[in-house]
């Protein structure tokens, strides 16, 4: 820093001259030793000004730069060489210059100003925010003849200030409860919604265990999730039960992220609690209805198809066979409501938890030729090809493998043109059986692929926005292979057609 070391030379050569002028030996020891202590404390604040983070400018009042330090350039852009004898105004934005003729009037009057915040401007055309505090410099007679400026750039703070600002806003104004709470599950915060979702004041929960919202019978879950998140995973759309300060139950959907701090250690936990007590109701109303509806619509149904078949039967005896043709069309439709209506009784007792396995010992090889004979009844305008596999047998549930097949089959049908062929395999192997349907249809993206086997979601595109559906048949084709152990896998290609496969154990 020039403008320090002259300092030091001056001092040096005043203090030199007065010993000139006496030859006394003790003062002319006192002078060195003040010299000494002059360069010291020079050295001391260069060293400061040098190191330091902030900028350290110094101008006269007239707003001529006269020093600048390393972080004044860091900050600032400009080296040393192109602010001395500069104007101060080169920092500041047009908009802003009227603060300095401000800042010069409070510091000739003796006032310092302290941290005060507003906005410069860089080199390269940068506003930054900066905290300045300014300072007058005096001389020994006590006048003021300079000012000297220490600018720290808090553009990062007022960042991370108006983050936190809008994380606050939304957390506040969220509908779902969000807490926090450390590694022991104490609560740490809690918002305005987790008060209105379970009653409790933030008052009343910081510093208390999460537990206090937890049923008695659901005490495990919370070191289960401490376990998954202390092993790195997130919890994501977990749906259980908790409890509010009145005592009542309520149905939540809970995401559970871990808090780290700056070296990557786990601190604690964020959770999020979105109150789904009103969709489960909904849920449950809406499953209600589908089973009530499905089991009054079998009934008529199962008498509707048997009337049918017998009349059928009889015309066949009198060789009529417009009435024939009409009564099989008849059939094969009654066979397909009969079909919608086990996939909603199936998709009722799936949502309600009451689905349950009925395992017996069957030949697999005899079902899949039963559906392979119906399917080619069913729809005559395909060619549905197939070899017997040898006779295998597997324990499982009859008829929901069967409605697994006939479900992939009838897709099959319905996603490709007339005409084209539909091949159902078999595999053997010593331990599985792999059954696989495979089509020349539509094909299958990959987005869609990704969210195929979701409930009622259905392939929109122009290519199939004709064919009907409701999106629950692959839903709980991977729902009944799940409760066999086993899951259901898709290769497919848009406008190249789909292979869906899915493997049993063999008995």
């Amino acid at each position: 820093m020039k403008n320090f070391k002259t300092l030091n030379e001056k001092i040096n050569s005043h203090l030199l001259k007065e010993v000139e002028l006496n030859d006394d030996i003790r003062q002319k020891e006192l002078l060195i030793a003040v010299m000494q202590l002059a360069e010291e404390r020079t050295a001391t604040l260069t060293a400061i000004i040098e190191s330091s983070d902030d900028a350290i400018i110094s101008k006269n009042l007239q707003g001529i730069v006269t020093s600048w330090n390393p972080s004044a350039e860091r900050i600032f852009g400009y080296t040393e060489e192109e602010m001395l004898g500069e104007s101060i105004l080169k920092l500041i934005p047009p908009d802003r210059l009227e603060e300095e003729p401000h800042i010069l009037g409070r510091i000739r009057v003796g006032e310092r100003v302290a941290h005060f915040e507003t906005k410069r401007i860089t080199k390269y055309g940068d506003l930054i925010d900066v905290s300045l505090t300014i300072s007058p410099v005096k001389n020994p007679a006590g006048e003021i003849i300079g000012v000297s400026k220490i600018a720290r750039n808090i553009t990062a703070l007022r960042r991370a200030e108006e983050k936190s600002a809008i994380l606050a806003a939304i957390i506040e104004s969220t509908d779902d409860a969000i807490i926090s709470k450390d590694l022991n599950s104490i609560i740490t915060s809690w918002n305005g919604a987790a008060e209105r979702i379970f009653g409790y004041t933030e008052e009343e929960v910081l510093g208390q265990s999460i537990l206090k919202l937890i049923p008695p019978d659901r005490l495990q879950e919370e070191p289960m999730i401490l376990g998954q998140l202390k092993s790195g995973q997130r919890v994501d759309h977990f749906e259980t039960k908790r409890m509010t300060k009145h005592g009542k139950l309520i149905d939540v959907s809970l995401t559970i992220s871990p808090v780290k701090d700056k070296a990557g250690n786990l601190i604690g936990l964020s959770k999020i609690a979105r109150d789904i007590t009103y969709k489960k109701l909904e849920e449950q109303r809406k499953n209600d209805f589908i089973a009530i509806v499905s089991h009054e619509l079998k009934t008529p149904l199962t008498s509707m198809r048997s009337y049918i078949q017998l009349a059928l039967a009889k015309v066949r005896e009198k060789q009529d066979a417009f009435c024939e043709n009409v009564l099989a069309r008849a059939e094969v439709q009654t066979r397909k409501m009969y079909l919608m209506i086990n996939d909603f009784l199936n998709l009722s007792r799936l949502e309600e938890g009451k689905m349950s396995l009925h395992l017996s010992r069957f030949n697999l090889t005899e079902l899949v030729d039963e559906i392979v004979g119906d399917a080619r009844i069913l729809a005559p305008a395909h060619v549905i090809e197939y070899q017997n596999c040898d006779e295998v047998m597997v324990d499982a549930d009859r008829e929901k493998i069967g409605q697994v097949i006939n479900n992939l089959l009838s897709n099959a049908v319905k996603y490709s043109l007339s005409g084209t062929i539909i091949n159902v395999g078999c595999e053997i192997s010593e331990e599985k059986v792999l059954i696989s349907i495979a089509d020349q249809g539509f094909g299958i993206s990959v987005a869609d692929q990704k969210r195929l086997f979701e409930r009622f979601y259905r392939v929109s595109n122009d290519e199939v926005k004709n064919v009907s559906g409701f999106g629950i048949g692959l839903y709980l084709v991977a729902e009944i292979l799940r409760l066999h152990g086993g899951d259901i896998k898709v290769e497919s290609r848009h406008g190249e057609g789909s292979v869906f496969s899915f493997a049993l154990r063999t008995a």
